[in-house]
């Protein structure tokens, strides 16, 4: 029986995935991936393809919950201190994305609102902290504060892979810096 477990259909899972980016990146564009074209290149049968996902677009969800979980576990895991600064998770983050840099250059711009990032840096579980740490005493407050630094960082990292991951990680995340900055002097003008 072939099932999730298995390592058969976890090695078609995988050729499916690592096909289905290769022809993402090739034709940079989700609406031109077909089932069929996929299914061809990977060397399985629609069948084997339908056992897995539902349609194209339903493998990108899987894959996207995948980043979630992998960026979750960054941003939750701690080093043998117990501790684990925020900067390192920025530059493990970075990392990641830079390796991957032609699967999220296309991930990034194919999408209406990527929403790999939004709950990976503000999770329920931290929220009281959040409000705390920022004053903040509304709950709509707090979705705009989480909406504001979730487009920043999301357009931020969309720029840096559009221009090819040029800068080093560190450098990336000092601009993040100056930027975080930037908005607290932003912030002493506006009172």
């Amino acid at each position: 029986m072939n099932s999730k477990n298995n390592q058969r259909f976890q090695q078609t899972e995988q050729k499916i995935r690592d096909i289905f980016i290769e022809l993402l990146i090739k034709k940079k564009d989700l609406s031109r991936i077909t089932v069929t074209e996929l299914c061809q290149a990977a060397g399985i049968n629609r069948a084997a393809f339908y056992l897995h996902h539902v349609d194209i677009y339903d493998l990108l969800e899987c894959i996207e919950a995948d980043m979630h979980g992998y960026f979750i576990t960054l941003f939750s895991n701690s080093n043998s201190k117990g501790e684990y600064s925020l900067r390192d998770r920025y530059l493990h983050l970075f990392s990641f994305l830079k390796e991957h840099q032609d699967f999220y250059r296309i991930y990034f711009n194919s999408r209406n609102h990527p929403q790999i990032l939004d709950y990976t840096f503000f999770p329920e579980s931290q929220r009281q902290k959040f409000e705390q740490m920022f004053e903040i005493n509304e709950p709509l407050e707090y979705e705009y504060c989480q909406t504001f630094f979730i487009a920043g960082l999301t357009s931020t990292i969309q720029k840096w892979l559009n221009g090819g991951c040029l800068e080093s990680e560190a450098e990336l995340l000092r601009i993040l810096e100056r930027q975080l900055s930037f908005s607290q002097k932003m912030q002493s003008l506006l009172c």
